[in-house]
């Protein structure tokens, strides 16, 4: 019966928190200022450290919002310095580095290239990023 029990209660709160994470999901998420490429990144990297999901999930296009479907948070990122690369009218890339991160799913990861398209209201939103 102690079994059945703690299964119900591992299961009960796996449950619990999906549907937590899936209310946070649901709705439309906040609205991020007109900014810059370089600070709508930062912008970005803060919701993630504060882990923000909802706001996160503002910084990127709407088609590539599932890029924020990681498995955990994460150690944040520290000493993060992130420098404009290359912007024309409707695209931009922003170079960022960080503390090296020694996690499972980003291990010595150090470095990200930031991707962001100009949407007709002028926000800067993310559509990829990653190393190289």
């Amino acid at each position: 019966m102690g079994v059945v029990a703690l299964v119900v209660v591992i299961v009960g709160g796996s449950g619990a928190a999906w549907a937590i994470r899936s209310s946070l999901r649901s709705g439309p998420p906040p609205t991020i200022a007109i900014q810059s490429p370089v600070v709508t990144t930062l912008s970005w990297f803060a919701a993630v450290n504060d882990q923000d999901m909802p706001l996160a999930l503002a910084h990127f296009v709407p088609a590539d919002r599932e890029m924020m479907e990681w498995s955990s948070w994460g150690p944040p990122f520290v000493h993060l310095h992130c420098s404009l690369q290359s912007k024309v009218a409707t695209n931009a890339v922003v170079y960022c580095t960080f503390k090296v991160i020694n996690d499972f799913d980003m291990s010595n990861v150090s470095m990200w290239d930031v991707y962001l398209q100009r949407e007709f209201s002028g926000r800067w939103l993310i559509n990829n990023y990653g190393q190289g």
